[in-house]
């Protein structure tokens, strides 16, 4: 018997996404160097997306901790660490605080290349 996929998941649009949602809350939240969010508000801002918000999670976010700000010391990442507690269902953030300054300023956050 052979078994086809119907669900190919879109690490990059889903990164991107996160990034977005990153940048909306940090702008909204200025002094957080470092922050919490629920797994339910990763499933949320996925769509649903089950595989993407749990056994994806970690590629996603590995691309998520591309994206980077042009700072007086040249580019930086936004997320400078990330870790994921399954027991407490908590995905825990750090900022850079150079790129959180520069975000803050206004200056743009610059995609990887997708491969």
């Amino acid at each position: 018997m052979n078994m086809l996929y119907t669900h190919k998941p879109n690490y990059y649009f889903f990164a991107h996404k996160f990034v977005l949602f990153l940048q909306d809350y940090l702008k909204s939240h200025p002094a957080e160097q470092k922050t919490s969010f629920n797994l339910q508000t990763i499933y949320d801002l996925f769509s649903h997306d089950r595989a993407s918000s749990t056994t994806n999670l970690e590629g996603i976010l590995n691309i998520a901790d591309e994206y980077v700000l042009e700072t007086d010391e040249g580019q930086q990442a936004l997320i400078d660490s990330y870790h994921v507690h399954l027991d407490r269902h908590i995905l825990t953030l750090e900022f850079n605080p150079k790129a959180l300054k520069s975000l803050i300023s206004g200056t743009q956050i610059a995609r990887p290349l997708a491969a």
